[in-house]
């Protein structure tokens, strides 16, 4: 895996700039609220999902794509080789952050629990679609993804990921609502 390291510093700062924006867009346009004064972008139920999975697509997978190029190979089938990666750890703390703020975004946090663990069947078919333009269209790979041991250490490793953020995010939610009813609640003195 050959790593280029000025390329590296430039390609991190681009990401970093697409990844603050794409942070400061979620949360300026949250689900619309119950005051119709204000307009503001209503996304759907699902939208909180293809938002995220955008994100996945541009943001966690070009980050691989920006460390490794071409020279990721068979790791692409195989992300917790990629993941801990001394180079590329940071696609950890990526794909936990997206997961994170998508279910933060849900209304309900068994909605974002749910598609956490869709996402992570996302991730796996869009590294086979890698796998198909960076290596050699094979089909044969995808019945034998299922053979290898490593195959099972990534989606559990995925799913570990996604499902720790998940629950995170709700803990995290259901204490920020307690302590907005708590500071609602509380007499003032004037």
């Amino acid at each position: 895996m050959a790593i280029n390291t000025v390329d590296n510093v430039v390609g991190l700062g681009v990401i970093a700039i697409v990844v603050a924006i794409s942070i400061l867009l979620l949360f300026l346009f949250p689900r619309a609220r119950s005051d119709h004064r204000r307009s503001q972008l209503e996304v759907g139920r699902q939208g909180n999902f293809i938002l995220a999975s955008l994100l996945i697509h541009f943001i966690f997978f070009g980050y691989l794509c920006n460390i490794y190029d071409k020279s990721i190979g068979e790791n692409v089938l195989f992300l917790y080789k990629v993941m801990f990666h001394p180079a590329s750890f940071l696609s950890i703390i990526i794909l936990f952050g997206i997961i994170f703020i998508m279910v933060y975004r849900e209304e309900f946090t068994e909605f974002g629990i749910k598609n956490s663990i869709w996402i992570v069947i996302l991730i796996v078919i869009e590294s086979w679609i890698w796998y198909f333009f960076v290596v050699d269209f094979n089909l044969l790979m995808i019945p034998l993804y299922f053979i290898r041991f490593e195959s099972y250490l990534t989606i559990l490793i995925l799913l570990g990921v996604n499902l720790s953020a998940a629950l995170l995010a709700g803990y995290t939610k259901g204490k920020i609502k307690e302590y907005k009813k708590k500071l609602m609640t509380k007499p003032t003195m004037i």
